[in-house]
């Protein structure tokens, strides 16, 4: 298939809010498809070059893109900017610039290298080499093409599904365009445990559903991870789970721990290299996120603890990072922990903020999958392999079907400063990406969190992008008051919730006592520096 032709498809997956419509056009999409194409179709169709777990980055943002224009299309950056101004989205200026006469009769496969080239892009005088191979390609390309490669460099592309939309294409396409629940639970179960959507498709249009019957889970290969429910009162939980195992909550980032002792890795921090030494190559170690996104560099500290404490081959845990003090052993706050997750300073921010991985539970272990065996028995292998030290602790736990022993665990894990406690069913299996009631967690009761609101203070706002270029403003910046410190503290970033009428609205009110510079009273870092700063005198209920 040629790229433009991809492009065309795109337009229509663009032009459809309809969950059925969308699903048809990508299985229309699937089967058209060559089989040694088919991955790199729908990696590009969901505006990336691999699975989720490892896609390559571009590392190309706005700005170095506005300069990409402006040398494929001969413009000055005050014209690129104008453009954008109106637009919001230089995928559409892309269109806008490419010539309406010109083809472009270049296959994917051949579209997908150029891409990979790109993104790989590094060293010495990457930017400028990253700004003529992308000016080249895009100057080459026709409206439709160059709008598609531009969203998918940025990785704005944003279409309106995911990779479960692509499941469903995918039970059309075996299913003549029907559903069946039977075949997607197939797919979708393996989709859990392999996240590698490119690779499904490609072995379900090689040899059907029987194609995805070896992929299994794999020591590298992040799974997706099991959500709790929640429930109002200990003894709603016991009324509906019976007898169960309950443990402390956590307030860390939740870590997939991979290892394998057989296989090697490259070392590629600076970090990594101070902990084995002038080595190239170490033990398969890595860790992922939730959302399957790999952070080893950010943890050397779990790696080394892995290393030392874990009697295993090979193994798969899920647990929680947190923080502590390592002076009083404490446990600190969510936004202390969070501040180890970062790219640079590593060294310093593990001396800073010493980390407890709390392993919870093991999917995994010395080639086996453990998921399907009940908790009990997982549990019982965790503790075996995990080997007492500094780093890595096999979380405690109470099992119990009396909701007054469970409100009174509950309320232990407050008065420690912890979120609160999750219940498990003792007999259930490790159900990766699903949210049932064999978990729950007891944090407060629903009417407090309902009730939950705070009056924050405006900082800012930022431009629109995509449909709200129009309304000028996207998004906008809210802090609190902190009486210890006499500054306004930031909160977060506020994007949603205000209806057409109400983002004209803040607009209008922020523009009007707007400043050159933030509040000086106010402790923002520039990662959230906003376009239009305006004096702290809008309140809003967040």
């Amino acid at each position: 298939m040629k790229f433009s032709q991809l492009a065309n498809i795109l337009e229509k997956l663009e032009g459809t809010t309809k969950r059925l419509e969308i699903t048809a056009i990508l299985a229309d999409l699937v089967n058209n498809l060559q089989e040694d194409e088919v991955d790199l179709g729908v990696y590009l169709s969901l505006g990336y070059l691999q699975s989720e777990f490892e896609s390559e980055k571009f590392n190309i943002a706005e700005k170095m893109m506005k300069k990409i224009l402006a040398s494929a299309f001969d413009k000055t950056a005050e014209q690129i900017d104008i453009l954008f101004s109106k637009s919001g989205d230089l995928g559409s200026v892309a269109a806008g610039l490419a010539s309406k006469q010109k083809g472009f009769d270049v296959s994917i496969k051949k579209v997908y290298k150029m891409l990979t080239e790109i993104a790989q892009v590094e060293g010495a005088g990457s930017q400028e080499k990253k700004i003529t191979k992308t000016a080249s390609l895009l100057s080459d390309a026709n409206k439709l093409s160059a709008k598609y490669l531009v969203r998918i460099i940025l990785g704005t592309t944003r279409l309106g599904f995911t990779e479960l939309t692509v499941i469903e294409a995918l039970v059309a396409f075996l299913n003549g365009g029907e559903k069946n629940k039977n075949l997607k639970e197939k797919v979708e179960s393996k989709y859990r445990i392999h996240p590698d959507i490119g690779l499904i498709a490609k072995k379900i249009k090689q040899k059907g559903i029987d194609g995805i019957a070896d992929i299994q889970m794999e020591v590298g290969v992040p799974v997706h991870a099991q959500k709790a429910q929640r429930l109002s009162s200990p003894e709603e939980i016991v009324e509906k789970m019976g007898e169960v195992w309950g443990e402390y909550k956590f307030d860390g980032t939740r870590v997939q721990l991979h290892m394998d002792r057989n296989k090697k890795m490259k070392v590629e921090s600076f970090e990594q290299q101070d902990l084995f030494g002038e080595d190239t190559q170490t033990i398969f170690v890595k860790t992922f996120t939730r959302n399957l996104e790999e952070t080893t560099h950010q943890y050397p500290d779990l790696i080394e603890g892995a290393l030392n404490q874990i009697d295993a081959d090979s193994i798969i845990l899920d647990g929680e990072a947190i923080g502590y003090n390592k002076d009083t052993g404490e446990f600190l706050p969510f936004q202390e922990t969070i501040q180890r997750k970062r790219k640079y300073g590593i060294a310093q921010a593990t001396k800073d903020i010493p980390l407890k991985y709390m392993v919870f539970d093991i999917l995994y272990l010395n080639g086996k999958s453990l998921v399907t065996k009940p908790l009990v028995e997982r549990r019982k292998l965790l503790s075996e392999v995990v080997k007492k030290g500094n780093v890595i602790v096999v979380d405690e736990n109470i099992q119990t079907k009396d909701s007054v022993k469970l409100a009174k665990y509950s309320k232990e894990a407050l008065e420690k400063g912890l979120e609160g406690i999750m219940i498990k069913k003792i007999d259930s299996p490790y159900e990766a990406g699903a949210r049932n009631f064999s978990w729950v967690k007891l944090k407060k009761s629903e009417e407090q969190i309902l009730s939950d609101t705070v009056d924050c203070v405006v900082f800012g706002y930022y431009h629109g992008r995509g449909a709200r270029a129009h309304f000028g403003i996207g998004g906008f910046l809210v802090g609190i008051w902190d009486e210890k410190s006499t500054k306004f503290k930031t909160i977060t970033k506020v994007g949603s919730g205000l209806t057409d009428e109400g983002w004209q609205k803040m607009k209008k009110k922020a523009d009007e006592i707007s400043t050159d510079t933030k509040p000086t009273n106010a402790d923002i870092d520039k990662k959230y520096n906003c376009d239009v700063w305006v004096k702290p005198e809008i309140v809003v209920e967040i």
